[in-house]
């Protein structure tokens, strides 16, 4: 666009403030687009950038879009403001299409069906997930973990149309062994889906397909700060949190890494701020990048992990967006597809 004496307006968030936070600011990355030459404006304020000159190559960004409450509550009158900014729209936020957004769900409504598409990473995406989803190679293995359980569990049932073997790893997993009656001590569990956990393992048994949970645990004692150790999956403490994966785990998961043709992992164990915590998901993702198969990792904590640990480059694909890429292998609808699907 700026190559063509075009005027860019561009509109993205930074984390999930609920109010102005100035570490959040998008005002953090103009240093960025300086150091690559670009030339570029800061807008804080939406109303106000209808009155700023168009002037060909030339970049406005917008505030955090999140700082503003018509984001999450999709209030049709913050669409509109957006939407007097520019004359087309396009989405390339593949990590948000999952969301309920303003700006990803009813801004696009407000320009015509030709004036409004996809960017080129989203294209990219969809191309790579609908090969896994038609044409895998197989056996075909997916490892999740990591948080938002309510959000990634009711996805597990549509993964396992697509997946042969399914590892389920912390935190997923303890609501899963939790419905099954076996103790998880004060990990992270959702009691609302514990029926739903029982389905999913059942319809599993029924289709020949393989659900895998971990054999030893990561724990920490009383609390996600507490200190750490190793327990078995027989022998959990009442008063620990599982946190990752032990090393017999590892091993196990290791072997059926080796197996597999294709691998999908959207499965960031641990915490940034324990590095401790994330030994297990660097060692199998070090597995993956010694791997025959084709390998695919999904989610912003994975990307980070890979990046730490100096994998990312072996990985044959890196998907900006763990929630999106589930939801699109589950078979579900991301709302922020819609506009552009309809005719």
């Amino acid at each position: 666009i700026l190559n063509k004496n075009g005027s860019v307006v561009l509109a993205t968030h930074i984390g999930e403030p609920k109010e102005y936070d100035p570490h959040l600011s998008t005002q953090l990355l103009i240093p960025w687009f300086k150091k690559k030459g670009y030339s570029i404006i800061f807008a804080p304020h939406i109303a106000e950038v209808k009155r700023y000159p168009i002037i060909a190559k030339q970049i406005i960004l917008l505030e955090n879009l999140r700082f503003f409450p018509g984001e999450k509550s999709g209030d049709p009158f913050f669409a509109k403001q957006l939407a007097h900014t520019a004359t087309y729209y396009i989405n390339d936020a593949f990590g948000v299409l999952h969301r309920n957004d303003c700006s990803v769900t009813l801004l696009p409504y407000e320009y015509s069906e030709n004036r409004r598409t996809i960017g080129f990473l989203i294209e990219k995406e969809l191309k790579m997930l609908d090969g896994m989803i038609h044409n895998p190679e197989r056996p075909f293995l997916a490892l999740v973990g990591g948080g938002k359980i309510a959000d990634k569990i009711p996805l597990i049932h549509g993964l396992l149309q697509i997946a042969d073997t399914l590892i389920i790893c912390p935190a997923l997993c303890f609501s899963f062994i939790k419905a099954e009656g076996k103790p998880v001590g004060k990990s992270l569990v959702d009691d609302t889906l514990l029926k739903t956990c029982n389905q999913i393992t059942l319809d599993a048994l029924n289709n020949n397909k393989t659900i895998l949970f971990p054999c030893d645990y990561q724990i920490a004692q009383d609390s996600v700060d507490g200190d750490l150790s190793i327990c078995s999956d027989t022998h959990f403490p009442s008063n620990a949190v599982g946190i990752s994966v032990g090393p017999q785990s590892v091993d196990m998961i290791k072997s059926e890494i080796d197996k597999a043709k294709t691998i999908f992992f959207n499965c960031a164990m641990g915490f940034a701020s324990r590095k401790e915590t994330t030994k297990s998901t660097t060692d199998l993702l070090q597995a993956m990048a010694h791997t025959t198969g084709t390998t695919i990792i999904a989610g912003g904590d994975t990307i980070r992990i890979a990046n730490d640990a100096g994998v990312i480059n072996s990985i044959d694909y890196v998907s900006t967006g763990g929630g999106a890429a589930l939801a699109y292998l589950s078979g579900s609808s991301l709302p922020g597809l819609i506009p552009f699907e309809e005719k």
